[in-house]
């Protein structure tokens, strides 16, 4: 055989060898030609450093392979529609991790592929932090909803949430314990506290935040720390200093408070008509003095004059949760 020939026999067996590999990977990782290459690594790179197994059809999306699913996945914690335009960058792919080591790996991952990642713990999000990047690079989002077990402990008043969770799960333990949370129920326990979690029971109880034990986080180098490890400085920051700025919350242990079985709750909504401005403000003056069972805010929004009236007026609605039951 002439030199030219054998170059040209080994061309070919190079050719076949690397169109055998690319078969190969492409085989393992179960993904159709028609799906990107930031995938196919990203995938790849999951396999070789996670030991737990994940199904790609429900823990991968993307526009390529499955659009519809993928509009809605990004979509469904979406609030705020501006970020959602076409001229805003999309994720490349949205990852749903089944277990904590999915999410270690797809730290590491996103580090070795120079991705940038885009956090989630499935709740609504109005700031569009979970979905929107403005960094040059490719970016992804990690969605963690499916992380969303809760254990209870009643002899300690404690309970460990994992991220994904949202605050108005039922974990049916008790009738008379609770959280001082937030009060939409769609909220994700792990990027609530992260922003420091107010809500109803904060008068007499604080903030959610104030009412974190311990934490789960991945840290940059895909490693799980908790309060201990990572330090009360960085314990301090997450509970929040912002989401994704300092790991990946995977759970949160957290007090449970004492409530009552039954609580109090009312709304009284006044117009401008109905001399809202004064009362507005006479609430004001008397909102901190309330006794700390009762909380009241203010939701100031436009309102129809009358039922059937197309004026345009505006209204104050008095939302009230008091921590006691009222008889009679």
């Amino acid at each position: 055989m002439t030199n030219k020939n054998q170059k040209m026999a080994s061309a070919i067996i190079t050719d076949a060898n690397a169109f055998l590999v690319a078969l190969l990977l492409l085989s393992l990782s179960h993904i159709p030609f028609s799906s990107s290459t930031i995938q196919q690594d990203f995938v790849m790179c999951l396999v070789d450093n996670s030991d737990a197994s994940f199904p790609m059809d429900s823990s991968f999306f993307t526009r390529d392979l499955n659009a519809s699913s993928y509009k809605m996945a990004l979509e469904t914690s979406a609030q705020n529609l501006r970020y959602l335009m076409p001229s805003n960058p999309k994720p490349e792919f949205i990852f749903e991790p089944l277990y904590e080591t999915h999410v270690q790996a797809a730290v590491a991952c996103a580090k070795k592929l120079q991705l940038h990642l885009r956090l989630r713990s499935g709740g609504h999000d109005y700031e569009g932090l979970s979905y929107v990047s403005e960094m040059e690079t490719a970016f992804v989002i990690v969605d963690l909803s499916k992380l969303r077990h809760i254990n209870v402990d009643l002899e300690s008043n404690t309970a460990w949430v994992h991220a994904g969770a949202s605050i108005g799960e039922d974990p049916r333990e008790s009738k008379v314990h609770g959280f001082p949370a937030g009060l939409c129920t769609s909220l994700g326990i792990g990027g609530h506290i992260i922003g420091g979690a107010y809500g109803s029971m904060m008068r007499k109880f604080g903030l959610g935040a104030d009412n974190v034990l311990d934490a789960r986080i991945v840290d940059a180098d895909g490693k799980i720390l908790n309060r201990a490890a990572m330090g009360e400085d960085v314990f301090w920051a997450i509970r929040g200093g912002g989401g994704g700025s300092f790991g990946v919350i995977l759970a949160w242990k957290i007090k449970l408070v004492p409530v009552p079985e039954t609580v109090t709750v009312f709304t009284v909504t006044k117009t401008l008509e109905q001399d809202g401005t004064r009362i507005l403000y006479k609430w004001q003056q008397v909102a901190d003095k309330l006794d700390e069972d009762l909380f009241i805010r203010a939701i100031i929004q436009p309102a129809s004059k009358t039922p059937k009236s197309k004026e345009r007026t505006i209204s104050v609605s008095y939302q009230a949760s008091f921590l006691v039951t009222l008889i009679g």
